[in-house]
């Protein structure tokens, strides 16, 4: 019986090739992406999820991301990420407890639509969750999403890495791990903050910027103990939002217990 929920959130697509993802040509990339290898970031939060799987027999992996990227096609980040996965080799044992989300367009809609995923396998919510991914993004994952925007206030754990910016001198790499920790400020954190569930600019168009395809989701109907969470999510903003959508949540399991 799966108990424990391990969250891998997509940060690219993978196009395939026969580095198995070690050639950044391999891959879909902003350009801040680049300078710091970030796609070796993004193969090693894969095996890291591989090996907890093999440690924990009661884990499920739930790979995140949705058809984010015109260029590629309609081809999820999620999907890609679990044909590398593959590349890697995992047994049968840890393969059969991965399982994709193929819809987030960010950050939050990974860790929710990743706790709808999980119900849906097993018609129960996590009482653990892992997240695995950059160590800059700790604080939006775990304080801004887990604990304040879903109340999971217990049995949580973020594992980060973080870029390798190798083709830098000391002084450069420093200014370089500033820039990304105040751009997750400044572009991430701070909007979260105000907007608990990115209902509202500027992450409302980001999102929909990160939907091409016009993907749409069924979580309200495959979880109808959020149906009218989602529904909340849905209705006019103002600046009570964040409170009365939190509001929905007070009957989950999680929050109850």
């Amino acid at each position: 019986m799966s108990e424990h929920l391990i969250i891998l959130p997509c940060h690219g697509i993978w196009k395939r090739g026969p580095s198995n993802g070690e050639s950044s040509d391999e891959w879909y990339l902003a350009s801040f992406q680049i300078q710091g290898k970030d796609h070796l970031c993004f193969k090693e939060h894969i095996q890291i999820c591989l090996d907890l799987l093999k440690k924990d027999p009661q884990a499920t992996l739930v790979i995140s991301g949705g058809q984010t990227k015109k260029e590629a096609g309609p081809i999820s980040e999620a999907l890609s990420y679990y044909e590398l996965a593959l590349r890697l080799k995992p047994s049968q044992y840890v393969l059969e407890r991965v399982t994709t989300e193929e819809f987030a367009r960010d950050s939050f809609e990974n860790v929710l639509y990743s706790i709808c995923r999980f119900y849906e396998l097993h018609e129960r919510y996590p009482s653990r969750i892992t997240i695995v991914g950059f160590e800059f993004k700790r604080d939006r994952f775990i304080n801004k999403h887990l604990k304040q925007a879903l109340l999971y206030q217990e049995n949580i754990e973020y594992i980060g890495n973080m870029p390798n910016p190798v083709d830098l001198n000391d002084s450069e790499r420093r200014h370089y791990f500033e820039d990304i920790e105040k751009s997750e400020h400044d572009h991430a954190v701070i909007h979260f903050a105000r907007d608990w569930y990115g209902v509202m600019p500027p992450l409302s168009v980001k999102k929909e910027r990160r939907n091409p395809f016009n993907r749409y989701h069924g979580y309200a109907l495959s979880n109808p103990k959020l149906s009218k969470f989602f529904s909340a999510l849905s209705t006019p903003k103002d600046d009570e939002t964040n409170l009365k959508v939190r509001e929905k949540l007070s009957q989950l399991p999680w929050v109850t217990q």
